[in-house]
């Protein structure tokens, strides 16, 4: 390293761990010089995502991204198991977090 007061981190992986990581270390301190690597040439075209964490939306909302992430997220109620094109169970989900009276 050049510079001592400089601080250069590689991102191994640009998806969604990766990306915030990167976005993290970049908001903290601008003398953090970031590179991120990642196998795939081209970005993403589809989610990989399902569900949003309640450890990750606690980070979205320290960098003040929660509130547009939620606002473009899907509500969903429940999940459907399927095996061999068949579907197999349903779980119907309530609501995250609420006490059930």
């Amino acid at each position: 390293m050049k510079n001592p007061q400089r601080v250069d981190v590689l991102v191994c992986g640009a998806g969604p761990t990766g990306l915030v990581l990167a976005l993290r270390l970049a908001r903290y301190d601008d003398r953090v010089r970031i590179r991120i690597i990642d196998a795939a040439a081209e970005p993403g075209t589809t989610s990989r995502a399902l569900v949003v964490h309640a450890r990750t939306l606690e980070f979205y909302r320290q960098m003040g991204l929660s509130d547009a992430l939620l606002a473009e997220g899907l509500p969903f109620t429940a999940a459907n198991m399927w095996v061999r094109g068949r579907r197999v169970a349903r779980a119907v989900l309530g609501p995250q977090g609420v006490p059930v009276a």
